[in-house]
């Protein structure tokens, strides 16, 4: 099953057994622990920080309100992010606010996710973060996807397999083309790349 690199996803599968019992102090938890993960992750869909905080904000609330009839799981963080998302192609197919292509996108990375931050920040200059920013933005949408997943909430193939509701195959392929179109631009990025994939 799904391995996670947060290593409080036992606490966050604790919390969701509280909090389906009606804790509402262990909701609360759950909210503070996992909105940055849930909104870092919309931004690959949407620009519009008001229109992601009301999507996250309406799925919190359905979790409350159908509380005791959700499932209990021990993997949290992919519940979520994966009830995000079809929440976000839901709302998406509503309004019309933005084109959703299953295989590209062509728009910008926002800024909410700075992941050369979270694991690679020491590896590269100013500059080098800078190129590797404009790397990922001119990957495709789904690819981008991929490696906001894989590195920056270091799920595995399977779980974000689940995520994307894609085969584990699609997921290999996204990434090795992702790492192959990097590999162009930054060698040394695809270096550090491959040793988190190899030691996770």
């Amino acid at each position: 099953m799904a391995k996670l690199v947060p290593h409080d996803e036992a606490l966050m599968a604790e919390l969701w057994v509280r909090f389906k019992a009606g804790d509402e102090q262990a909701f609360d938890l759950l909210t503070e622990r996992r909105y940055r993960t849930l909104f870092n992750y919309a931004t690959r869909f949407s620009k519009d920080r008001e229109f992601i905080k009301d999507c996250i904000q309406d799925l919190f609330l359905e979790l409350w309100n159908r509380r005791q009839s959700i499932v209990t799981t021990p993997y949290v963080t992919i519940y979520l992010i994966k009830s995000l998302r079809n929440n976000l192609l839901r709302k998406q197919k509503q309004l019309r606010q933005w084109e959703f292509s299953q295989d590209e996108w062509d728009g910008e990375w926002s800024d909410g996710w700075t992941v050369e931050e979270e694991w690679i920040s020491s590896e590269f200059t100013h500059e080098s973060q800078a190129s590797l920013r404009q790397a990922i933005q001119a990957l495709p949408r789904r690819q981008q996807e991929v490696i906001f997943l894989k590195f920056y909430e270091g799920l595995s193939n399977e779980a974000i397999a689940q995520v994307m509701e894609v085969e584990n195959q699609t997921v290999a392929n996204f990434l090795y083309r992702a790492l192959s179109q990097l590999r162009n631009t930054m060698p040394a990025l695809v270096r550090v790349l491959a040793f988190f994939l190899f030691f996770p």
